[in-house]
């Protein structure tokens, strides 16, 4: 690669930089800064959280009515570069073998019956376990407006549905005819999805603090202070919520009383960005950092992505473009794996696999217990959106306007459904019900895919983009439009 880009990939990024104003999740500011660099290791420690269970939270009970897809894994004559291999850590926590075995499906089981959180479960699977019998087109059952536009994808327990808005607030509405229950004001927009677990709902905001709210009042339990913007969606899972922040850490937060467990990295990350372009990371702006026994040592940049949860280890992405594998327990690093470039989406672990596409064009499937990479897909543009799978099927929407299925064990394209969007970053992560997939699109359409061959069943236009993805339910598709309003489509 040149030491400056080629007009094609100005244009690229540019088109890429007029999306990110409305896209979630996604930094407008400076696509390729300098990187900066730190060690990532982590130690627990202990931070207080700021207790407002007395706060008086006022009660509203109103009612409201362009390229072509080569797979590069494994075809001959093609090798893995270094930047594509994993890099075990010298005295990391070892994965233990039984709960490999496990993989995901155990865990993923424990949330059937509802959608407790982004894309379904801590492992990000988004698949809902339920079937939604395909239909020529869809009708919307109810409509709720909120007081501003919704980006936060809607999760749901025992028939009450729980999102943010960009109004502020979190809302819970009942599921069966969309009447508000409560709505709770927090400090900024609120991007993040909702989980929850024990009665607790933990949710990110944008005022740079996570929350616990109480699921039957929302009232504000406890909250935890970071040092940025939260953007990331929480998984819970056995009283624990793991969460990223703008601030590069990861945080493993008690989702009953708001302690933090640990955090990842322990030192305080650079607040620069990134650089995604390899050829930035040879400027003479770029500072001179050591590596430790051959493991490049990089601040993790921004954390705008969602962690998802394997037995005993947490998974991340970061804008540095590295995957980090680190410890339940303590936060300690298992594996890292590098790509080329910043990664926006979330991974997902289906059956022993780590799956996660990246803006170097590539799409990348790695063992969940060694970090080692097992195939690569290549594209001709970004993978913005964080992948689904079941059934041997991995689903991702690429920045081509297509969304692709992939053989889960190969990587081989089964088939790729056009996407029609205004701009060529998408956003919305597919939810399965059987043999169907549902997702949004900035085009502002809700579309319904069959699994088994990519024809498009039906769509159904709202407003404005969508940016965020849908929640399943048997009662229909659960999702938020920027135009303000949450849809229930039957």
């Amino acid at each position: 690669m040149t030491s400056s880009p080629k007009p094609a990939r100005q244009a690229n990024l540019a088109c890429k930089a007029f999306s990110l104003a409305f896209c979630l999740a996604i930094s407008s500011q400076n696509l390729m800064p300098v990187m900066a660099q730190v060690k990532p290791q982590t130690k627990p420690v202990t931070k207080k959280a700021v207790d407002r269970s007395s706060a008086p939270i006022k009660k509203d009970n109103s009612v409201g009515t362009r390229g072509q897809l080569v797979q590069t894994g494994n075809q001959p004559g093609l090798s893995t570069s270094e930047t594509d291999k994993a890099q075990p850590v010298q005295h990391a926590a070892a994965l233990p073998a039984a709960e490999t075995a496990k993989a995901t499906q155990g865990l993923t089981s424990q949330y059937r019956g509802g959608w407790q959180m982004f894309l379904h479960n801590p492992s990000r699977t988004g698949n809902s376990y339920i079937d939604i019998p395909p239909a020529n087109q869809g009708s919307i059952k109810w409509k709720f407006p909120a007081e501003g536009p919704i980006d936060s994808s809607p999760a749901i327990y025992k028939g009450v549905i729980y999102f943010g808005s960009d109004d502020g607030h979190v809302y819970a509405v009942d599921e069966q005819n969309g009447r508000m229950l409560w709505k709770s004001k927090l400090g900024d927009k609120v991007k993040s999805s909702p989980a929850i677990s024990d009665g607790v709902l933990v949710v990110g905001c944008e005022d740079k603090k996570v929350y616990g709210l109480n699921n039957r009042d929302g009232k504000i339990l406890w909250s935890f202070e970071t040092k940025d913007r939260v953007s990331s969606s929480p998984a819970v899972h056995e009283a624990v919520a793991y969460v990223g922040s703008w601030d590069g850490h990861l945080y493993a937060i008690d989702a009953k009383t708001g302690q933090l467990r640990w955090q990842f990295p322990q030192e305080s990350p650079s607040n620069v960005e990134a650089s995604t372009d390899p050829a930035s990371q040879n400027s003479a702006e770029t500072p001179k950092v050591s590596d430790t026994a051959g493991i490049p040592q990089s601040s993790l940049g921004r954390i705008t992505s969602s962690p998802c949860l394997a037995p005993g280890v947490v998974i991340c992405s970061a804008h540095n473009g590295y995957v980090y594998a680190l410890s339940t327990q303590d936060g300690k690093l298992v594996w890292q794996f590098r790509t080329g470039a910043k990664l926006m989406a979330s991974p997902m672990v289906l059956d022993r696999t780590v799956y996660f596409g990246s803006w170097d064009h590539a799409f990348y499937a790695v063992d969940l217990a060694t970090g080692k990479q097992k195939w690569k897909t290549g594209a001709a543009e970004s993978f913005s959106v964080t992948a689904t799978g079941v059934g041997g099927k991995i689903f991702a929407a690429n920045d081509d306007l297509k969304l692709y299925c992939l053989d889960a064990h190969s990587g081989k394209v089964l088939w790729k459904t056009q996407i029609n969007s205004p701009v060529p970053l998408l956003s919305s992560a597919p939810a399965i019900a059987g043999s169907m997939l549902y997702c949004g699109s900035p085009d502002a359409n809700v579309y319904a895919i069959d699994t088994r061959n990519g024809a498009i069943k039906w769509k159904l236009k709202t407003q404005r983009p969508i940016v965020c993805s849908p929640a399943l339910t048997a009662g229909g598709v659960c999702i938020g439009s920027q135009d303000g309003n949450l849809y229930l489509i039957q």
